[in-house]
């Protein structure tokens, strides 16, 4: 990579020279399908994806404290908790589609 500017790096340019670099890259197991993903390519419920801006606001002093995510109601509506991840065909699946892993549909 040889670039002048290197604050204009893309995220695929950053990925090949991690890789060529010979260094790991963090892998998560996607908990529907089982596959092996990159880190910065599984996602999260998006309740937890809100809780998580909600505490980041929190900590630099530009919002109350949030409530904790209600684990209950995500694993009613979704059927997983907030330590679950997903691949992306998965995770559209699950929160466009309305069904988890049973093919149950999550609708009322």
């Amino acid at each position: 990579m040889k670039k002048e500017d290197n604050t204009k790096l893309t995220v695929d340019e950053i990925l090949e020279e991690i890789e060529n670099a010979g260094l790991d890259t963090p892998k998560m197991q996607c908990s529907i399908c089982g596959k092996e993903k990159p880190a910065h390519a599984v996602y999260t419920l998006p309740e937890v994806w809100h809780h998580g801006r909600r505490v980041a606001l929190y900590m630099l002093g530009k919002a109350p404290r949030p409530e904790p995510v209600d684990e209950e109601a995500m694993m009613r509506k979704y059927g997983y908790t907030a330590r679950d991840v997903f691949c992306v065909d998965c995770w559209l699946d699950l929160v466009l589609d309305g069904t988890h892993k049973h093919g149950v549909s999550t609708d009322k």
